[in-house]
């Protein structure tokens, strides 16, 4: 056998001193096994399939990615898992469901029928609308399910020395369990041979010459209660499953898992399944980092079981693929806002790191290098805002694409080719979505002082003379000022009158790009709508 080759001492040092969190990561998954360029270094994601994936579960297996790349830029071998929990039991119907599944419940989502009758399972089904993403996105993965993976015997030595050491597994666990959980447990849960539920099941002895137990299915769990069935099988081959915090550990010491990401509220799972490989094992547990969770507007965690959170579709329906990409790669370590409002941020910020990448002198090292790559092509995106444009359609009240691409004309830097791009015609038709669902359907609430209606005159009057850009941003300071307000204050009063909105794009570039005959137009209509409200 060739002896393995190992990373020289200059070049640990040039991985070591790259900044980007990505490249963090990877040092340490190859200081596990001392830079050695023979080891195909595996890493491993999870999905639990009892709901849609939502852009959690995406995101987990995209940051995971931006850490292989990392790896891969290093010459380094890697290998991805993504790995579907799909024995796992289904503890209540999804809400926008069909009620019908209720009768299922309990059951491994791998047996349940598929409830909109595309696929074989309910499992499936979920399975496959993360697969056909992470294809399209380009990533190359293996994709594993708790069913074949037992039914295979890929866990059954895994299994064997688990259940051998069932008083020290029970010692590790019980810390984390009622009294009354405690009383009854036992770290693998039979698949009912009556029934098929994975949930209701209770193991009453265990023989250890050949791994068979003697289980009842008499425990409630939720809505789901047991049909009241006795017998024995064996726990080998997919007859059951092991509980989660065991299952998630022996799945790294079967796999072989160097590296996983897990959200927050796994951290005490990851503790447990630490102490579980170091222990009974006896091998050390992956490399690691956990990452926040996304919540929706109102700070709660999304979850897919309630229909909370947007899918990957959803977000791909206003915004671009890079923009979710974005989202995933900043600051993992920080809980953060997933919803519709800040899709168009996130698309702006992705043509402001792209204008900066293409003069940056460490290109490899730019945050954009890792969040347009999937698709191995070089991108450039022209400077082309989409705030801008979802602000043009809000001030015109049209989404005609004819006449945005007029106005955005008038922006310099941009050129004749930009203006005719896909990328442009693919951006408008975006915005238009967002324009339409978000935009029209939210009328703007506040409310206008007989002093804003003013100054506002005041604003209106002064568009009556040709003025340049800088002159007209000029004039809303001096007219706040002449009128002992706070410049602050009027330019969100002519935000909120031109575009419904507290902020928005530099007041002289935008009249200028619209014209001054039409923003008197457009903010005097706006007033007398305004003041027709107040009087009805």
């Amino acid at each position: 056998m060739a002896e393995s080759t190992t990373f020289t001492d200059e070049m640990k040092t040039d991985i070591r001193k790259k900044k980007l969190w990505p490249y963090g990561e990877a040092n340490k998954v190859l200081k596990r096994h001392d830079y050695n360029t023979d080891h195909i270094y595996t890493f491993e994601t999870g999905f639990g399939p009892s709901g849609f994936p939502h852009i959690g579960t995406f995101g987990e297996i995209v940051r995971t990615e931006f850490i292989i790349n990392g790896l891969k830029d290093a010459g380094f071998k890697t290998k991805l898992i993504a790995f579907s929990d799909d024995l796992d039991g289904l503890r209540k119907v999804p809400e926008g469901m069909p009620e019908w599944l209720k009768e299922h419940l309990g059951k491994p989502v791998s047996a349940i029928p598929d409830p909109y009758g595309e696929c074989s399972s309910f499992s499936e089904h979920m399975n496959s609308k993360l697969r056909k993403l992470l294809e399209w996105m380009g990533i190359e993965y293996q994709f594993k399910t708790s069913k074949e993976c037992y039914e295979n015997g890929d866990f059954d030595e895994a299994i064997k020395i688990l259940l051998s050491n069932y008083k020290m597994l029970e010692k590790i666990i019980a810390p984390t369990l009622s009294k009354e959980t405690l009383e009854n447990w036992y770290p693998f849960f039979p698949l009912c041979e009556k029934c098929g539920s994975v949930l209701t099941t209770v193991v009453k002895e265990v023989n250890l010459e050949d791994y068979t137990v003697r289980y009842a299915c008499t425990k409630t769990h939720g809505e789901v209660q047991g049909c009241g069935y006795e017998g024995w099988q064996t726990a080998l081959g997919g007859h059951g499953k092991m509980t989660w915090r065991v299952d998630w550990p022996m799945r790294w010491y079967a796999l072989g898992v160097d590296y996983e990401l897990y959200g927050k509220d796994l951290i005490e799972s990851f503790k447990i399944g630490k102490r579980i490989m170091n222990q009974i094992f006896r091998t050390k547990e992956p490399e690691n980092m956990f990452y926040e969770m996304f919540l929706d507007e109102n700070g709660a965690k999304i979850s897919k079981s309630k229909g909370k959170g947007l899918t990957v579709e959803e977000w791909l329906k206003y915004g671009t693929i890079e923009s979710l990409y974005l989202l995933m790669y900043r600051r993992p370590r920080k809980a953060k806002e997933l919803s519709f409002n800040i899709i168009p941020s996130y698309v702006d910020d992705v043509t402001s790191l792209s204008a900066n990448y293409h003069s940056n002198s460490h290109p490899e090292e730019h945050d954009f290098n890792f969040i347009t790559r999937f698709q191995g092509k070089e991108k450039t995106f022209p400077g082309i805002s989409y705030m801008l444009i979802c602000n043009l359609m809000t001030a015109l009240k049209s989404d005609d694409k004819k006449l945005i691409k007029n106005y955005l004309s008038k922006q310099k830097e941009l050129t004749e080719e930009d203006i005719e791009s896909d990328f442009l015609n693919d951006m408008i038709e975006k915005a238009s979505r967002y324009y339409h669902d978000f935009v029209t359907a939210k009328k703007p609430e506040f409310e206008l002082s007989n002093e804003d209606i003013f100054l506002m005159g005041q604003f209106v009057g002064l568009l009556y003379t040709e003025l340049t850009s800088e002159e007209i941003h000029n004039a809303v300071y001096t007219i706040a000022r002449d009128n002992g307000r706070n410049p602050r204050d009027f330019f969100k009063i002519i935000y909120l009158v031109f575009i419904g909105q507290d902020r928005g794009p530099r007041v002289g570039t935008f009249v200028k790009m619209i014209g001054q005959e039409k923003t008197i137009e457009i903010v005097s209509n706006a007033i007398k709508s305004f003041l027709s409200a107040e009087s009805v």
